[in-house]
């Protein structure tokens, strides 16, 4: 008995040490200070499921002397006279609100907002971050373009929780700019856009309500409230406590346990696909094996070019990492968990060995792919890798580096590469060309004894290849599955030892020699590459762009919305400076393109 009362004690220090605020009593809203900035919060008492909302302010709203004048806020600053926090979703069901408030705190500086939302998961009680359906967003006001921002990750501020949302609820929103990021985030996801159809703020129209619920994906609700306009009737309307159903009452419908399970699954692919399971999929009169993961995350795409007898569907999930996903998540269910709150989701595409090799048909097919398959932003180069095994190897890099002059548009896209197993290649020069500013890992069997492919082939492809490149070589491995599965191998926890992890990090790590078992492995880092640069970000009347790192020569400057429209062209542009004058575009995303001296650069900045 004494020993459960001392655990329950030390249980109950426990969560009292990792609660946040210091000293906070459940069932209070508090003003709570850190990084320097002001931020409201609260968590109900009592038990039940725990779900947390972020509640972005509206401008007006900047500390902790008035984050409390609207709803949500406003309905948890009576110590629970009117409400306590909690929704009851049904019998023995009860939801426990947790509230994180951001007031305008840090102007449009996406950096802060997500320094704070980090800190707040830092700090508060362990959660399934995994489990989406427990997280939701809210934003009114300018609060929304916040809101949106930090989940679309505008300005690169790169929160490894800016994924985890399953609801949206956006109240009386600006012209929003980032539309094309908006839509991707949105799909699979539930979202209720609120208006007051008398809002004559000039900043908030009601068209740019209407034209946010147009862009967003998803499950999705729009509300127009008839002759409300910027202010509290309409904002405490939203988030009344009054209604009693999830078409009444936004606190139930964030929790509705009919469409909270948030698949996140992004469709495209085979005809009837059900993601998780790897299949055979037949177009351009060949055969090919594909797998998506199923789930919310990252969407990350892999090509894999599989050894010469590999041919079609009967054997091409023989070796890995095929053979990895081919067992419907008993092994691996296709996801990297890249940090808290960071899953990637995995999409594959494997080319057997069908047409030799006819590179034109290879290109046709993930021409073919990637037609079919859900939009992904092709601008994003670190959400595409490839991979060669054996005799694939030379088919991959044939594809990259355009052999055959089959010209697909997607042989640029790639930014790591694997090399199992290699063979000699005729000309090694147009690899050493594609490789720079890439990543890649060279892999072998130490005693490989095939005669086509042995080890010395695979250190003439190491040292042709630029960009940051990895040598290994497999102790006592030879040509054959025992090689190909210890490169896909999941055992490894860091980007040193585990390929999956590598891929979706931005730099490997280890030293220069890595001895561990049976590898011995060498990694040369590449040189720091220049890049052009373009300031300030946000801009106001002018943009900067700094070219001295690139060729030499005249660049055509572009700047066109999301949309691809071109606002403003600059032709025959030389030295190292540019200045472009953006004082006359409307505020919102745009994209400044420099092309020239065999480069195309796309810069994107925000127009305040």
């Amino acid at each position: 008995m004494k020993k459960s009362l001392l655990f329950s004690l030390l249980l109950l220090l426990h969560f009292a040490a990792i609660a946040q605020p210091s000293g906070y009593t459940p069932g209070e809203q508090v003003c709570w200070n850190f990084n320097g900035r002001d931020h409201g919060y609260f968590k109900a008492a009592g038990n039940g499921e725990r779900h947390i909302l972020i509640s972005f302010t509206g401008d007006g709203e900047t500390n902790c002397s008035n984050y409390q004048n609207q709803a949500p806020q406003k309905w948890l600053n009576d110590a629970g006279l009117n409400w306590d926090g909690r929704t009851v979703r049904g019998p023995g069901d009860t939801i426990i609100w947790e509230v994180l408030t951001i007031p305008h705190n840090s102007a449009t500086f996406m950096a802060n907002y997500a320094a704070d939302i980090n800190y707040f998961f830092a700090n508060i009680a362990f959660i399934d971050t995994s489990d989406y359906s427990r997280f939701h967003m809210e934003g009114l006001s300018g609060g929304v373009g916040r809101m949106w921002g930090f989940m679309t990750n505008l300005q690169d501020h790169n929160s490894p929780y800016r994924h985890i949302f399953s609801t949206t609820i956006s109240q009386s929103c600006a012209w929003l700019g980032q539309t094309t990021e908006m839509a991707a985030y949105s799909h699979n996801r539930r979202h209720w856009v609120w208006y007051g159809t008398a809002d004559a703020n000039p900043g908030t129209p009601p068209a740019a309500s209407v034209s946010l619920y147009n862009t967003l994906n998803g499950t999705k609700h729009l509300t127009a409230q008839s002759g409300s306009g910027h202010g509290a009737s309409t904002w405490d309307s939203c988030m009344s406590l009054h209604g009693t159903d999830t078409l009444t009452n936004r606190w139930l419908w964030m929790v509705a346990k009919n469409d909270t399970a948030v698949p996140c699954d992004i469709g495209g692919g085979p005809e009837g696909y059900v993601p998780g399971t790897q299949v055979n999929w037949r177009f351009n009169g060949r055969d090919h094996g594909y797998f998506r993961a199923a789930g919310c995350g990252e969407r990350h795409i892999l090509i894999s070019f599989i050894g010469d007898s590999v041919i079609d569907s009967t054997n091409y999930q023989s070796e890995s990492p095929q053979k990895l996903l081919n067992d419907l998540g008993i092994n691996w269910d296709g996801r990297t968990v890249r940090g808290p709150g960071d899953t990637i989701i995995w999409e594959v595409f494997s080319i057997p060995y069908n047409s030799g090799y006819w590179l034109p048909n290879y290109a046709s097919d993930i021409n073919y792919f990637f037609s079919h398959i859900a939009e992904i932003d092709t601008t994003n180069r670190d959400l595409f890798h490839i991979v060669g095994v054996s005799g694939g190897v030379g088919r991959m890099w044939g594809y990259i580096t355009n052999d055959q002059s089959h010209n697909s548009p997607y042989r640029d896209l790639f930014s790591t590469t694997i090399s199992v197993a290699t063979h000699w290649f005729s000309n090694y020069a147009p690899l050493a060309t594609y490789s720079t500013g890439r990543r890649h890992w060279v892999w072998h069997g130490a005693d490989d004894a095939s005669g086509t492919n042995p080890p010395a082939a695979s250190t003439a492809l190491y040292n042709t290849l630029n960009g940051d490149k990895i040598l290994t070589f497999q102790a006592g491995a030879g040509h054959s599955a025992v090689t190909v599965d210890s490169v896909f191998s999941l055992a490894g926890t860091d980007s040193s030892s585990n390929r999956w992890i590598w891929m979706v990090q931005s730099g490997t790590s280890g030293g220069s020699l890595l001895r561990g078992g049976e590898l011995l492995s060498y990694k040369q880092p590449a040189a720091p590459l220049k890049q052009a640069r373009l300031y300030p970000n946000p801009a106001t009347n002018y943009v900067y762009v700094e070219l001295d790192a690139l060729p030499q020569g005249a660049y055509r400057i572009a700047v066109t919305d999301m949309s691809g429209k071109v606002q403003t062209v600059m032709n025959n542009v030389k030295g190292t400076n540019c200045q472009v004058d953006v004082s006359r575009l409307p505020k919102g995303m745009y994209i400044l393109q420099a092309e020239g001296g065999g480069k195309n650069i796309r810069l994107k900045f925000l127009k305040e």
